[in-house]
């Protein structure tokens, strides 16, 4: 049982609501005006055998104890829900998403105050003064240094620890934060960060996850960063990125570089498209995120050999993160397949010898203007590190070379290019072009093989929640949906729909929880575990979770429903409370600037949602998914808009229902005005119910008739 339906079993749902308006019992039944309204009739109803009140007159709304107190008290879904857990003793710290939840908020609380009391050292503390000395060496200006809010941490065991406790924070709260630090014994806590500069380091919504910390003088480690927690994880830090992606966005290019001076200085001095990556080496993590806004990246890397070529070890591992396109292409014998070409352009610049792109950017702005415009492409880059780092004299220096270099052309969208690469390539390890070209498709073969070995793991990494779902990325909305297009048999008969999908799913009775494979994977379930057995598998889990697969859908439906004349998708259309407050999200969320990535949607929830939101996503995984993607879009996009008109044909069929037994309880009463008002909604709501069926058999006859006109295509 989830912490909702929990809360729902304990709360007398009349004795909630007459606390607020008085309530006559009818039947079995209870009546008021409308709270929400003005009115003389009551046309405001509670169900208590369903837990439920609706309105069925101007509102024309309902739902449950947590809408109805949302509505009165203006609250949002995390308030109520306390609220609520509060009155029913409900303890949602005992819940692991209630813990998660908590954490979290404590260690952002407690980095805010750290980052407050290390500015405040920063600007007035006679210690700080070579904290101050540096930061005018570096030309970082006083508007930079409050913008990303650079302070100093005191040479002192127990500067920060006592502040904090003296401003309410706990040790466990600065301990679980990673600003304190035990000794072995565990006897005693000490400052993790002493006589340091201090660089908050902030997630993409400003929220500070964590700290670098530059040593003055000559003291080891150079900079030392927080130690991993519940929100700071290293290989997947960009920093910068909270201040940089919208310039990313309308540069439609990122600019990576490898310290956090590097980027203030290029921020201070116009260049916004500036983020670092932390560690030697970018990760995928990273790169996955920088690829939301721009899919052109320019490295900026360190002069001496050893710094390119760990970058290039690095590269070689994080490019398999960048999302991919198939490509058509011609085979010998005249029929088409689909290369895998890589969804991005990686670009190089290499900075002049014993200079960091801080002081290139302080000292001649233009020159690093004029270095990334003319960053060297990545293929490029690699023969000339290639050209100092084998024997090219050697078979083995040869062989390396090509093993290199291959899957790098392989990936290449366009055949000129890779001829060119080809032939240059064969003039420097002098080996012949067919060999060269026969060694670029073995390897376009192996990245083939790789891609369809992902796509089929992928919806088994969903339902683990491991990362965002980036494959949808660069498509048109009039696209069918990624999850939908695999390889097969053009014309093969895969039945699909909503009946198919709770036959597939109906041999399970609960999603078990399910444990992240990295550190801040998506939508973790713990030990609350969300049921989605027979009774839940209803038509809204369906939509929804369709609709969390694919988001784009969404505004498709917006459309075609303001074609088909009635209301696009509402919140008021989920019945559940948790998949009302997703929807929301997910509605607020497409409607944004930002793109899609579901990490970053999940940050937008509270806790307490996760669990659902990762049941929901392990269901969507469960579905049947299409061989024949192509032909049947129309399908496949007309199967959601009836699965929301049967949304609301049924409640439309429930509130007809609930009319007949207030019908019943009035009939032989005098209250005329009342049968007057219940006989109008009625005729409404059959009226209403009428227009959403034939509407629904219509889209069910375009179906048909795209079925039997659809084009055979062959591949």
């Amino acid at each position: 049982m989830s912490v909702v339906d929990e809360i729902k079993q304990r709360i007398n749902i009349v004795d909630l609501i007459s606390r607020y308006v008085p309530l006559k019992k009818t039947g079995v039944t209870y009546k008021s005006p409308c709270p929400f309204h003005d009115e003389r009739t009551p046309s405001f109803v509670v169900f208590p055998q369903s837990d439920s009140w609706h309105c069925f007159g101007a509102c024309g709304t309902g739902g449950d104890i947590f809408s109805f107190l949302m509505r009165k008290e203006n609250l949002d879904f995390r308030e109520a829900l306390q609220m609520l857990a509060a009155e029913a003793g409900v303890n949602l710290d005992e819940t692991g998403d209630g813990r998660t939840e908590r954490t979290r908020t404590t260690i952002f609380e407690v980095n805010a105050a750290a980052a407050a009391y290390f500015r405040e050292i920063l600007l007035h503390h006679d210690a700080a003064a070579p904290a101050r000395s540096y930061l005018e060496k570096r030309q970082i200006d006083t508007a930079t240094a409050e913008r990303f809010q650079l302070g100093f941490a005191l040479d002192s065991w127990d500067g920060l620890r006592e502040h904090l406790l003296r401003h309410g924070h706990s040790l466990e709260a600065q301990l679980t934060a990673g600003l304190l630090k035990q000794n072995e014994e565990r006897t005693r806590t000490y400052d993790a960060f002493r006589g340091r500069v201090m660089i908050p380091i902030c997630d993409r919504q400003g929220r500070i996850i964590g700290f670098g910390g530059r040593v003055l003088g000559d003291g080891h480690p150079k900079y030392l960063n927080t130690s991993e927690t519940d929100v700071f994880h290293k290989s997947r830090v960009v920093y910068g990125l909270d201040k940089a992606h919208q310039a990313i966005r309308a540069a439609d290019k990122v600019v990576i570089v490898e310290g956090y001076m590097d980027v203030i200085a290029a921020h201070q001095h116009g260049f916004e498209n500036v983020v670092a990556c932390m560690g030697t080496a970018l990760t995928p993590d990273q790169l996955r995120q920088l690829q939301r806004y721009t899919d052109q990246f320019v490295l900026a890397l360190d002069a001496d050999t050893a710094g390119q070529q760990a970058t290039v070890r690095g590269l070689n591992q994080a490019r398999q993160a960048l999302t991919r396109v198939s490509k058509p292409t011609l085979t010998p014998g005249g029929r088409v397949r689909l290369e895998e070409r890589l969804n991005a352009n990686l670009f190089i610049v290499s900075m002049p010898s014993g200079r960091d792109p801080d002081d290139v950017v302080r000292q001649d702005p233009t020159l690093w203007e004029k270095l990334v415009e003319d960053a060297q492409p990545l293929v490029d880059f690699y023969f000339q590190v290639i050209a100092t780092q084998y024997d090219l004299q050697t078979a083995q220096g040869k062989g390396a070379a090509v093993s290199e270099l291959a899957p790098l052309i392989a990936e290449l969208g366009d055949e000129i290019e890779q001829q060119h690469y080809i032939q240059q390539l064969s003039r420097l390890i002098h080996i012949e072009e067919t060999t060269i070209a026969g060694r670029v498709q073995a390897a376009g073969k192996t990245l083939r093989a790789a891609s369809r070995r992902k796509q089929n793991e992928q919806p088994q990494n969903r339902a683990l929640g491991d990362g965002a779902d980036t494959a949808h990325q660069g498509q048109s909305s009039a696209m069918p949906p990624s999850r939908w297009r695999a390889e097969g048999p053009q014309d093969a008969d895969i039945p699909y729909g909503l009946d198919e999908a709770e036959d597939a799913a109906a041999s399970w009775d609960h999603v078990a929880p399910v444990a992240p494979s990295r550190p801040g994977g998506v939508a973790r379930q713990t030990a609350s575990r969300v049921i989605i057995g027979k009774g839940a598998l209803e038509q809204e889990d369906y939509l929804l979770a369709i609709l969390l697969q694919e988001p784009d859908l969404l505004i498709w439906m917006a459309g075609e429903t303001d074609t088909m004349e009635i209301p696009p998708l509402r919140t008021d259309d989920f019945e559940r409370t948790e998949n009302q407050e997703i929807f929301r999200a997910l509605k607020q969320f497409i409607t944004s600037n930002e793109p899609w990535e579901l990490e970053l949607f999940q940050e937008t929830l509270t806790g307490y949602l996760h669990g659902r939101l990762g049941a929901l996503l392990a269901y969507g995984a469960q579905l049947p998914q299409l061989n024949n993607a192509v032909q049947r879009e129309v399908e496949f996009r007309a199967e959601t808009l009836k699965v929301m008109l049967r949304l609301r044909i049924q409640q439309l069929k429930n509130e007809n229902t609930q009319l007949k037994y207030l019908m019943q309880d009035v009939a032989n009463s005098q209250d005329v005005e009342s049968i007057q008002s219940l006989n109008a909604s009625n005729n409404h709501i059959l009226r209403e119910r009428f227009y959403l069926e034939r509407a629904l058999v219509g889209l069910s006859r375009t179906v048909a008739r795209t079925e039997a006109i659809k084009p055979k295509i062959q591949i």
